[in-house]
C-alpha cells in the first residue's frame, strides 16, 4: 500500500539530487497549480515513490520555478539583418554619396564544406557515405577518424577557392598584378579580350583590347533633369598592323555591358598600319590633334617603347615594339589617340618617299656610327642630279618628317660645380685613375682570364709586379676563419 513516512535521509541516500530534481519537475507544476492537501486525493493512482517524492519537493522546495530560457539561437535574425546594419545608408544618404565605401555582402563560408574540421572526424552523411557494404553485407557506418589524404585534399581545394576570391574580402576573383591596368584598382590600361563578330561564322583571332578612358560625363535636359552616361575609349588589335579605336557611349550604373559593346565597336573600325621591320615605324614624324603635339622617333632594336601610356598601350595592339615619343601641350587621352592614329596611317613608306623625291634615300644612325645605308632608290631608276635639284629644295630628312616642326627637347643636366677650384683639383687627383678599367680589360683580352693577365710594364724584369690573386687569398681567409672557430 502507499507508505508515506519515507524520510528525506532515506531518499538521498538511494537518488542523486539531479534525479530527484528531474523526476519532480511534471509534478511540481501540478503543485504549483493546486493546494497541497488536493494533491493526493487528485492523484491517488501514483506509486507511493512518486507520492513521497512530491510531498517531499513541495515542503522543501515551495514555490521553486524551473528556469527556461527565454533567448534561443534558433529565434535570433539571421545575417542579412547584421550585413543591412553595416552597409545600410538612407536614400539621402545615397544621393550624397555616402554609400561609396560601405561594405558589401560577402560569403564567409565560401571553400568551406560540413564536415571537415581540424578534429578531423569522418562524419556518416557529411564527409562519407552512411552505409557501406552492398547487399546483405550493407551496414551503417560508424564514426571514424578522417582519413588524412582526403583531409589534405579538402584544404587544397580551400586554399584554391581562396585564391580566386581575394581571401573572402568581397567575394572578387583574384586577379594577377599585370592584369591589373595601370593603377591596380581602376579599370584604365586593363585588358578585355578580343572582339566578338555579329556573324559567329568569324572570329577576331589573336586580337586583343585596352581600356584607355573611362569617365563619366552629364547631359542636362528638360524632362530627366541631369542625365549621366560613361564614356568609353576602348582600342584594339592583333600585334601585327591592324588595329582600331572607339569612343564609345554606355549607359551608367551597366558598365559591363558597356566595355563589351565598346570593345566590339573597336572591332569594327580596323585599320592597318605599316611597319618597318614588324617592330618599328618607317621614319620619325610629327603629327597634332587640337592642342597636342606629339613628336615620335624611330629606335634601334631591343630600345623598347618610351611613350606615354596610352602611345605605349597603341604600339603593343599594333606590333611596334621600338619608338620614342613626345608628348607636348594638352594631355587629353582622347587627342593624344586620335592624334598618335593620325600619325601612323600618314607615314609613308621608304620607296614612297624615294619616288617622290626622285633621290636614293640613304639612312645614318648613330647605333651604326652614322655608316650611311641605302634604304630604297627611284623604281623607275631615274635619279635627279644635282642641277636638277632646286636650291631651295629641303632635302633634310628630319625637317620633312616633322613638317618644320621641332620638338622642345629637355635641356641636358650639367654639373653644378663644373669650373669651381674643388672640381679642378678632383679632376687632376683622378686623372691617373681614369684608363684603369679600359686598361684591365684590354690585358684580359690579349693575356686571357686567368691570374697573371693584369701586370705591370715591369713584369719581364720583376715577374712579382702582377695582379693579387685573390682566389688565393680568399682561400686562406676562409681557412683562418674556420681554424679560429674549431679554437
Amino acid at each position: 500500500m502507499f507508505r508515506l513516512g519515507v524520510s528525506l535521509s532515506q531518499l538521498t541516500t538511494t537518488l542523486s539530487p539531479v534525479q530527484l530534481l528531474c523526476q519532480s519537475m511534471p509534478r511540481l507544476s501540478l503543485v504549483s497549480s493546486h493546494q497541497p492537501g488536493q494533491a493526493c486525493s487528485q492523484h491517488a493512482h501514483l506509486s507511493s515513490f512518486s507520492r513521497t517524492n512530491l510531498l517531499v519537493n513541495s515542503s522543501s522546495l515551495g514555490a521553486s520555478r524551473v528556469p527556461v530560457r527565454s533567448m534561443s539561437y534558433f529565434k535570433t535574425g539571421g545575417a542579412d539583418g547584421l550585413w543591412k546594419t553595416m552597409a545600410g545608408v538612407s536614400q539621402q544618404g545615397k544621393k550624397r554619396g555616402r554609400g561609396r565605401n560601405l561594405m558589401r555582402k560577402k560569403d564567409l563560408n565560401r571553400g568551406q564544406r560540413m564536415g571537415f574540421g581540424k578534429a578531423k572526424i569522418s562524419w556518416p552523411g557529411m564527409t562519407s557515405k552512411i552505409t557501406v557494404g552492398a547487399g546483405v553485407d550493407t551496414k551503417v557506418k560508424e564514426i571514424e577518424p578522417l582519413d588524412e589524404k582526403q583531409y589534405s585534399s579538402y584544404l587544397e581545394e580551400l586554399d584554391e577557392a581562396k585564391k580566386n576570391t581575394r581571401s573572402f574580402q568581397g567575394g572578387k576573383r583574384y586577379q594577377h598584378p599585370l592584369d591589373r591596368g595601370w593603377s591596380g584598382g581602376k579599370p584604365l590600361g586593363r585588358k578585355f579580350g578580343a572582339p566578338e563578330a555579329s556573324n559567329k561564322d568569324y572570329r577576331f583571332d589573336n586580337f586583343d583590347s585596352v581600356l584607355l578612358e573611362f569617365k563619366t560625363v552629364f547631359k542636362m535636359t528638360g524632362n530627366l533633369g541631369r542625365v549621366r552616361r560613361n564614356s568609353i575609349l576602348m582600342v584594339t588589335g592583333n600585334g601585327q598592323g591592324a588595329v582600331g579605336y572607339t569612343v564609345s557611349p554606355g549607359k551608367y550604373g551597366n558598365n559591363m555591358a558597356g566595355l563589351k559593346k565598346a570593345t566590339n565597336k573597336a572591332g569594327l573600325r580596323l585599320l592597318y598600319v605599316d611597319r618597318y621591320e614588324d617592330r618599328t615605324v618607317y621614319h620619325d614624324f610629327f603629327t597634332q590633334f587640337g592642342q597636342t603635339r606629339i613628336y615620335v622617333q624611330q629606335q634601334p632594336p631591343g630600345h623598347g617603347i618610351v611613350a606615354n601610356r596610352a602611345i605605349k598601350a597603341i604600339c603593343e595592339m599594333v606590333g611596334i615594339k621600338d619608338l620614342f615619343a613626345k608628348v607636348e601641350g594638352n594631355k587629353n587621352m582622347q587627342h593624344i589617340t586620335k592624334a598618335f592614329m593620325l600619325g601612323l596611317l600618314r607615314q609613308r613608306t621608304h620607296q614612297a618617299l624615294a619616288d617622290e623625291k626622285k633621290l636614293h634615300l640613304v639612312e645614318m644612325r648613330a647605333e651604326n656610327d652614322y655608316f650611311p645605308n641605302v634604304v630604297a632608290s627611284p623604281s623607275d631608276g631615274v635619279v635627279r642630279t644635282a642641277a636638277e635639284i632646286g636650291h631651295n629644295e629641303i632635302l633634310d630628312f628630319e625637317m620633312i618628317c616633322f613638317e618644320g616642326n621641332l620638338p622642345q627637347w629637355r635641356p641636358a643636366q650639367k654639373n653644378p660645380w663644373e669650373g669651381t677650384p674643388a672640381w679642378d683639383k678632383h679632376l687632376r687627383m683622378k686623372w691617373a685613375y681614369d684608363s684603369h678599367d679600359e686598361v684591365r680589360t684590354r690585358m684580359r683580352v690579349e693575356n686571357g682570364t686567368e691570374w697573371g693577365a693584369v701586370r705591370s710594364h715591369l713584369y719581364p724584369k720583376y715577374p712579382e709586379c702582377v695582379e693579387r690573386n685573390w682566389k688565393k687569398y680568399i682561400k686562406m681567409s676562409k681557412e683562418r676563419k674556420g681554424s679560429q672557430e674549431e679554437d
